[in-house]
Parts: C-alpha cells; sequence; structure tokens
C-alpha cells in the first residue's frame, strides 16, 4: 500500500502558510488584472521549504503546430503553437507523494516562447487548484454571461510539425 498520510499533512501545512495572492498585474492590451506564475512561485516557494515538499513536473503529452495570426498592426503572420498536458508529483521527506494532473496549458508565440507560455500557464493552474489559492477580488464567473452570434470564420487548418510518439 503506497504512503500517502504525510504528503497530505504537509500539504495541507502549505495552505495554511500561502494565504491569498492578489490580482496585482495588469494585462495592457486587454485592461485585465490577473495573477502571474512568479507571484505563486515567490509566495509558495517559502510554504514549501518550510514543510518539506518539493514538487517534480511531468508532461504527459505535448504537440506543436504552426498558426496563422492576425497581428494588432493588421498584418498575418505565423505563430508556433503549443499545447501540453502537465503531471506535478508533490513529495514529502519520507517520499510519500500525491500527483495533480493532467493540466491541460497552450502558448502562442512568434519567436521561441510558445513552449514556456504553455508551462508557465500550467503551474499557475496547478498551483491555484492544488492549494484553492484564493484572492482578495475573486469574481464570480457566472455574473456575466456572453450573448451568442453568428458563428466566426475560422482561419485555415493549421499545419501540424510535431506529433507526439506516446509515452
Amino acid at each position: 500500500m503506497e504512503k500517502t498520510e504525510l504528503i497530505y499533512r504537509k500539504m495541507h501545512e502549505v495552505m495554511a502558510e500561502i494565504g491569498y495572492i492578489g490580482k496585482d498585474q495588469k494585462n495592457t492590451a486587454q485592461g485585465f488584472r490577473f495573477r502571474g506564475v512568479d507571484q505563486f512561485v515567490n509566495t509558495l516557494y517559502p510554504a514549501l521549504l518550510k514543510a518539506k515538499v518539493f514538487m517534480a513536473p511531468r508532461c504527459v503529452h505535448e504537440q506543436h503546430d504552426i498558426k496563422e495570426v492576425v497581428r494588432s498592426s493588421g498584418k498575418t503572420g505565423l505563430d508556433k503553437f503549443v499545447s501540453i498536458q502537465m503531471e506535478y508529483d508533490f513529495f514529502a521527506e519520507d517520499g510519500s507523494k500525491v500527483t495533480v494532473g493532467p493540466i491541460p496549458a497552450e502558448g502562442l508565440d512568434s519567436g521561441d516562447k510558445a513552449t514556456n507560455k504553455a508551462l508557465s500557464a500550467a503551474l499557475k493552474y496547478a498551483l491555484i487548484q492544488t492549494f484553492s489559492v484564493p484572492t482578495e477580488d475573486m469574481e464570480e464567473g457566472d455574473a456575466t454571461s456572453p450573448e451568442i452570434s453568428k458563428p466566426v470564420e475560422t482561419a485555415p487548418k493549421a499545419a501540424t510539425i510535431f506529433k507526439p510518439t506516446g509515452k
């Protein structure tokens, strides 16, 4: 039988240490406030260290595509699109562990940062959901609903440049 009792106590210790993480950053393009992955890592690191818990990430699926995009200038271009699924093992000092995931995430970038963006998103949401990290100004997701309009024409199908080969 796998040992899990200590890691569950340790995960609770981490939760008790961290408190909330506010939406202190602002997206300049769309104007919304958000919590960045660095805020989570900087807040959780001392709590994980104190509880003697460490995390090991594992990519269980990845796909890389090239997507045609329209830039803010109105010009079209090609961006790299990365879709991943990550799992995270949290270990206590006795070797007990809990696995979180798979966590799906995506990244889109015109340069070499699509994978980095996907990894950051996966980590951020794994930490939010694993440790139930609150924000002081949590907006209810069901407070508003968008109206559905006529279908939008979709861009041509992306060319797949990488297909996962399995585990």
